[in-house]
């Protein structure tokens, strides 16, 4: 009579089953045979580290998309060809952000750590593309990036541009703020859930850094969601109606500026600095002019993303050992020097 026994062990935490059959021999002694199975784990879903993170090298390349952003309740009046033509106040937008590097579908980035948003307001008859080296660097930092283009500041501005026009940009770049934050509640946008509210960063150079400077520290336009500053090659502007730096207003400001700049001296930036209560910075770029370190790939600009990286990653992120590398980044010779009151 042919008899079998199956006996089944699991091995608790292992994942493998035993299964030991005997069957009789040609002497009737029972002879063991052994098949072993392997149970694979569960599958895990990885969340991906945030685009800011050391850790995340290699896993983010970047995107960027173009709109137009029409301010509601807004009116905008020029003359074209000796007639007055009217309409909305309109900014165009170029939008960066990271997005996942091995995904053909150019996903973005939605992990638990939402972005920063770093505004980005170019100077007077300049694009905010004409400073395309700099905003690649920042998206690269791990940072959502929006740079526009004010209604009468950029060249071909309908009607021609007019400087004057830069008492309204304080109101405009708080309406993109609004616009960003909107989007990022939109599950139709590509920003949605991508920007921390918490961290947002008000940059400019020349007279974008004016505008920047006043939507931060002006008691004129302030606005109350930014976490920090950075001003590039600018000034305080007297005719802003408010006071600048009034009591309390205390973001951590960085300062940059060029030694050799003929448009922005060295004693504007300085004022300004000089003025900003701390945590603040000035960077100092020997020998740079008021456009090179910003709109052309150069040691200059290497020196600016990283040392602006650096002071976002440490006021805005919290993360307080990039002090020690904007000290390192900021101090190069014949190329820049740091100073700062943390």
């Amino acid at each position: 009579m042919i008899r079998s026994i199956f006996i089944f062990s699991a091995i608790l935490g292992t994942g493998i089953f035993a299964i030991v059959h005997f069957t009789p021999s040609h002497n009737s002694a029972l002879v063991a045979t052994t098949t072993t199975t392997t149970i694979p784990p569960p599958p895990t879903t990885t969340i991906p580290p945030p685009p800011w993170s050391p850790i995340s090298k290699g896993l983010y390349s970047f995107t960027s998309y173009q709109t137009t952003l029409s301010e509601p309740g807004t009116k905008l009046c020029v003359e074209v060809d000796g007639s007055q033509s009217c309409g909305p106040r309109q900014l165009q937008l170029g939008i960066y952000y990271p997005v996942l590097a091995k995904n053909p579908n150019v996903v973005p980035y939605r992990g638990i750590n939402p972005l920063p948003l770093v505004l980005f307001a170019p100077g007077y008859l300049q694009y905010y593309s004409d400073y395309s080296v700099l905003l690649d660097s920042l998206v690269n930092a791990g940072y959502v990036v929006i740079g526009m283009n004010f209604p009468l500041n950029d060249p071909s501005s309908v009607g021609g541009p007019d400087e004057n026009d830069i008492l309204n940009n304080p109101k405009d770049m708080s309406s993109v703020i609004s616009w960003a934050l909107d989007e990022n509640q939109s599950p139709a946008s590509p920003l949605y859930k991508l920007i921390n509210p918490n961290e947002i960063v008000a940059t400019g150079q020349s007279d974008g850094g004016e505008t920047a400077l006043a939507l931060s520290y002006n008691s004129c336009c302030i606005s109350d969601h930014l976490a920090a500053t950075v001003i590039f090659s600018s000034a305080e502007l007297s005719t802003f109606p408010g006071t600048y730096f009034p009591a309390g207003q205390d973001l951590p400001l960085l300062v940059i500026q060029g030694t050799s700049d003929p448009i922005n001296p060295q004693s504007l930036s300085q004022q300004i600095y000089t003025s900003a209560p701390p945590p603040k910075y000035y960077l100092s770029l020997i020998g740079a002019d008021h456009l090179v370190a910003y709109q052309t790939s150069s040691d200059y600009e290497r020196v600016v993303a990283s040392v602006t990286s650096g002071f976002i990653h440490a006021y805005v992120l919290k993360q307080s050992s990039y002090l020690a590398l904007m000290t390192t980044s900021g101090n190069v010779a014949g190329v820049s020097q740091l100073t700062g009151d943390p």
